[in-house]
């Protein structure tokens, strides 16, 4: 089979040094006008040209016009300048292996022609810097002479042209001439088109960055947000590998939270990995970026057995200026990332940080909140609790306390009928405050039923009268529309809510006065409830915090006046349950009407 094989060989090779004796006699015959003048259109197909991969193809394809060879290929420099990588241009250099292969430039004839920016024409055998590798692999095609020259434009170096022919003395100080304006014209067009290139790369890596930024700050769960952020850079920029480290709370490990790539489990969600171990380590430690094209002359790099990594892009994710975790992105190729890719990842990674700072901050606020309706739960809890346990001895004491007024005995003592009566009174403001606080839990845990009937409003109103106590200053009063004598509602809160209204009323009104209550129609469907006062007023930047739970006027006479700021809450609730709404019109120093509707009785 090895003979077979290498028949197959030099019948391929005397083919094509054939086919190259032809063109060669067409070279050489043609002159140096002729072959200037099949430069020219070259070089104008190279300017046609859109990308790297149609340059060399051009070269590829039309070359042989030029020059008398059967091996053609370029090495082009890495950006360090410490390796060339050799991309073949002819059939036969495709059939040596050296496709893609990484040379150092201490290595080979095209390293010491890029070292020494000059060209060669010498036999294989007796040229500079011989390689084994390199020269030793052409050499074994049959290939004895060489012409290999620089590949620049201006004082920038991109690497060396090589061509390589099947005789001995092949090329000469012409052919040397018009391998160098070949490989100018090169050069150029490849400057150009990496110009070109690296532009339409910015732009779209702009737009990606605002894609990614854009799905970053939608979202606020961290965890969700570290997946999709992996995610979307691996895709959008077809990275070989992306991870996402986040700082322990200690800071003295790296956590992988996030992962992307084409080794699933390169490493399990959860890895931990300490600080200032490996390249991600280094980068945590210090907060600097670190962009490896070749890893294993690295020597802070960790090996993964099974992950072939050549290259390495580590840059810390930062809130402020304090580092808080690590993007990582790995390639299997040497030198696959460039500065434009490092300046792209710290954008992104500068979003990212922001992204997480504030997934954090709503993570602090959601567990803040889940603790305060808890403590909320609690409170309405042991408030619902202590108000009913209030009820039944104040229940005991205002009953006690009223059958002591009735005494013979004690009426006929001024002083203890007095004091009994502070003490029946103080006791029926307790208990409407514990009636008030047990509605309010009641309410805020969605347990308060309703029991809706049809109910008199006028026994109702006379009702919340009866349980309000007026000095002798005070005088009350109601009309009602006879037509609007029943509606349809819970008998016992809508008595809160005017025994609430009128019971403000009287307190608001220090100095005496009358207070008004009316029922009216509000056509079509509703009926108006008025509860009006001659009292202090209240100013207009207060109003619209006195339906507020615990909220009071603090302003003037009314801040003396004693109120836990429930009442009116409570009546907003139970007016708003009957399908009604409760506001207030009023004037300093002129009153205030409290007004609320409910539905007429159907």
């Amino acid at each position: 089979m090895a003979k077979k094989s290498e028949r197959t060989k030099i019948n391929v090779r005397s083919a094509e040094t054939v086919k190259s004796d032809m063109q060669g006699r067409k070279v050489k015959s043609s002159g140096v006008l002729e072959r200037l003048r099949a430069l020219h259109e070259i070089a104008g197909q190279m300017d046609l040209a859109q990308s790297r991969e149609d340059i060399l193809g051009v070269v590829r394809s039309e070359a042989k016009w030029l020059l008398n060879y059967e091996v053609c290929f370029a090495g082009f420099l890495n950006r360090a300048h410490s390796h060339y990588i050799i991309t073949t241009l002819s059939s036969v250099a495709d059939a040596s292996d050296l496709n893609h292969k990484h040379v150092s430039v201490d290595e080979g004839m095209p390293g010491w022609v890029v070292k020494n920016r000059v060209a060669i024409i010498e036999d294989i055998g007796s040229g500079p810097a011989f390689s084994h590798a390199v020269e030793g692999k052409i050499q074994e095609l049959g290939i004895k002479s060489l012409l290999i020259v620089p590949m620049r434009t201006g004082n920038e170096l991109l690497g060396s042209l090589t061509f390589g022919a099947t005789k001995s003395g092949s090329y000469s100080d012409e052919d040397a001439e018009v391998a160098q304006l070949l490989s100018l014209y090169v050069a150029t067009a490849l400057k150009n088109a990496s110009v070109f290139e690296n532009a339409r790369k910015r732009i779209t890596q702009i737009e990606l960055i605002n894609e990614i930024s854009s799905q970053l700050t939608s979202m606020l769960q961290l965890d969700e947000l570290l997946k999709a952020a992996a995610a979307a850079i691996h895709k959008n920029f077809n990275y070989f590998d992306v991870t996402v480290f986040l700082l322990s709370e200690d800071r003295s490990e790296l956590v992988v939270e996030a992962h992307a790539g084409s080794f699933v489990d390169f490493l399990p969600h959860g890895f931990r990995l300490k600080v200032g171990e490996g390249l991600v380590g280094w980068a945590a430690q210090y907060g600097e970026k670190i962009l490896c094209n070749d890893v294993s002359q690295d020597p802070r790099y960790r090996a993964y057995e099974y992950h072939n990594t050549k290259s390495e892009l580590t840059i810390p994710i930062k809130i402020d200026s304090d580092v808080v975790g690590i993007l990582n992105v790995e390639d299997t190729k040497l030198h696959a990332f460039d500065e434009t890719d490092a300046v792209v990842l710290e954008t992104l990674s500068g979003q990212l940080g922001t992204a997480i700072r504030n997934a954090k901050l709503y993570d602090e606020v959601r567990k803040a909140n889940m603790k305060l309706t808890e403590l909320d739960k609690m409170k309405s809890e042991f408030l619902g609790i202590v108000s009913h346990d209030f009820r039944s001895p104040l229940s005991s004491i205002i009953l006690a306390g009223k059958a002591l007024l009735k005494n013979e005995v004690v009426q006929g003592v001024q002083r203890i009928r007095e004091y009994l009566q502070i003490m029946v009174d103080q006791a029926n403001r307790l208990n409407q405050l514990a009636e008030d606080t047990l509605s309010i839990t009641k309410i805020e845990s969605g347990r308060l039923r309703y029991y809706f009937k049809v109910v008199n409003l006028e026994r109702l109103i006379q009702d919340a009268i009866s349980m309000v106590r007026f000095s002798s200053r005070h005088q009350i009063e109601y009309t009602i529309d006879p037509n609007l004598v029943f509606i349809k509602g819970d008998q016992t809160k809508l008595r809160q809510v005017v025994q609430n209204l009128i019971s403000n009323a009287v307190k608001y009104s220090p100095r005496g006065g009358k207070v008004t209550v009316t029922v009216e129609d509000d056509p079509p469907e509703k009926i108006l409830v008025c509860v009006c006062d001659e009292g202090i007023g209240i100013p207009p930047e207060q109003v619209d915090k006195l339906f507020q739970k615990f909220s009071r006027v603090e302003t003037g006479e009314a801040k003396d006046i004693r109120g836990a700021g429930l009442g009116l809450w409570i009546c907003r609730e139970v007016v708003e349950a009957h399908g009604g709404k409760i506001w207030i019109e009023s004037e300093v120093g002129k009153g205030s009407t409290m007004k609320f509707t409910l539905n007429k009785a159907q």
